[in-house]
């Protein structure tokens, strides 16, 4: 293979991956493992930065200290680091050298540099750094570095099945699933107990030998709570097992709860969660969950999703904010850019699985097609794919018909295979040897959000028939702007 990929450790990566005693197992310490497992037999590289030293002298205890910076030096160092560059200074300060925050700033420098291709950390606050620069796309966490991992070099795990609907009392009460649970909420085997006898809606998604890989319970909570008016859902529970990070189980579930609450007509979803499960909350506002100036009795932060857009919404919000706000299903059609994307049956298996009339042998098997946030790779001309544009993905070959309907978030043109990786590598549905072969010529990369699979999907015929294509495609086709009336009419927006 011509081209590898990089990751540069955070230091809350790599004391995990070195526990110099029983007592320093972290919980994420297993999937750390896999990742350094992964990296190797892939040929990865993983890197530390030399301004991780600091940190690991700042340990307190001295044995300890001295026998993590003995094993630090397994790792390669990252050579000629760059420099932060004077720019971001307007941004971030100029926080005192040897700080956290400068520290933050040397690791993002190095990705900003193109010096690896990617930053691994599970410190939020530099996750949202890296979004005010842009760079969030190569920033990771550890179930996002096995994602790279698994999607760019095809290392598949034996899977687990799908998501299922399930009573609450089909849970299994000892499942070490629940083992956090009863950490945080010592009334939880009561509460548990509670749900299941009054017959709560959940969803499951089974690990091997029968294991919860991840859980959901809701509840249709009155109105009125935390002054939310109409019908409302509460997700009482909503947990992915540590075993399984890197699967996009936690997208999957909310797959599940969204196409519940929309046909079920709820009108707004809410969770209440502690601050401290930084990485849960970071993945409930991607998907439009806002938080109210107001907590539990416990102490918990309260997060409310509107699942019904009001008359103001549709005017002040663009295309892209809009799907996130009130999506997946919701989205924004008349006079929003709208373009046709061929796929292939065999990509498109993979990246909407859902769409398949027969379930695949091991649904849930791919981590791209578990997730709402997808990636697509193609060679087409067009550069004038806009973020909010909607895509209608249309299955050559066999269906020739558009069969799903996602929302563009962003592109990049490149002749590159590192750099197309780098874009979609958390999302991707191609190994890095096929995006090296698309490579061959200019290579266009979007990324997007699903947002639902069509009930009916629309045949060559139809889209013909309404001015939205004149043939049946063999690239990317820009939608008339005209047929975007009978558009929004045909999906039933």
């Amino acid at each position: 293979m011509d081209e590898s990929i990089s990751f540069l450790l955070d230091a809350n990566i790599v004391i995990p991956l070195e526990p110099t005693s029983p007592e320093d197992i972290e919980a994420g310490t297993a999937a750390v493992v896999r990742l350094a497992r992964l990296a190797a037999e892939t040929g990865c590289l993983l890197l530390v930065h030399p301004a991780v030293d600091g940190e690991i002298r700042a340990d307190p205890a001295d044995q300890r200290r001295a026998l993590r910076a003995m094993l630090l030096k397994k790792y390669p160092r990252l050579p000629d680091p760059p420099s932060v560059p004077a720019a971001w200074q307007s941004v971030f300060g100029r926080p005192q050298k040897g700080s956290n925050d400068w520290v933050d700033d040397q690791l993002l420098a190095a990705l900003g540099a193109d010096a690896v291709d990617y930053l691994v950390t599970e410190d939020r606050g530099l996750h949202r750094k890296a979004r005010r620069l842009g760079l969030e796309n190569r920033v990771a966490d550890t179930a996002d570095a096995l994602l790279v991992l698994r999607g760019l070099f095809d290392v598949v795990p034996q899977p687990p099945p799908a998501v299922r609907p399930v009573p609450a009392h089909a849970l299994k009460t000892d499942d070490p699933i629940f083992d956090g649970l009863r950490r945080d909420y010592p009334d939880f085997d009561a509460w548990l107990q509670k749900a299941k006898r009054q017959g709560r809606h959940a969803w499951v998604i089974d690990g091997e030998q029968g294991a919860h890989a991840a859980v959901c319970i809701v509840k249709r909570e009155r109105s009125g709570e935390f002054g939310l008016r109409g019908k409302v859902l509460k997700l009482c529970t909503f947990k992915v097992s540590e075993e399984y990070s890197g699967h996009r189980f936690g997208e999957l579930l909310l797959k599940a709860v969204f196409e519940h609450a929309r046909v079920s007509s709820y009108r707004t979803s809410f969770v209440t969660v502690f601050e401290k499960h930084s990485a849960l909350i970071d993945l409930l506002e991607e998907f439009g969950f806002e938080g109210l100036d107001e907590t539990t009795a416990e102490g918990e932060l309260v997060l409310v999703k509107s699942l019904w857009p009001r008359g103001d919404d549709w005017d002040t919000l663009d295309s892209l904010s809009f799907n996130r706000k009130f999506g997946p299903y919701a989205v924004k059609v008349r006079d929003v850019a709208a373009f046709v994307v061929p796929i292939r049956p065999g990509f498109h298996r993979q990246l909407f699985p859902e769409a398949e009339a027969q379930a695949a042998l091991w649904p849930g098997a791919r981590p791209f097609g578990n997730s709402i946030r997808k990636a697509y790779i193609c060679n087409a001309s067009i550069r004038t794919l806009s973020s909010g544009a909607n895509l209608l993905f249309y299955r050559s070959e066999d269906a020739r018909a558009v069969t799903v309907l996602g929302v563009a978030e962003d592109t990049v043109v490149t002749h590159s295979a590192s750099e197309a990786a780098r874009f979609v590598g958390k999302r991707t549905v191609y190994s890095l040897r096929e995006i090296e072969k698309l490579c061959t010529s200019a290579l266009l990369a979007i990324l997007f959000r699903q947002s639902r699979v069509l009930g009916k999907p629309i045949p060559l015929q139809e889209l013909i028939a309404h001015g939205v294509i004149t043939a049946s495609p063999q690239s990317i086709v820009t939608v008339p702007k005209e047929a975007t009336e009978w558009l929004e009419t045909r999906l039933e927006v």
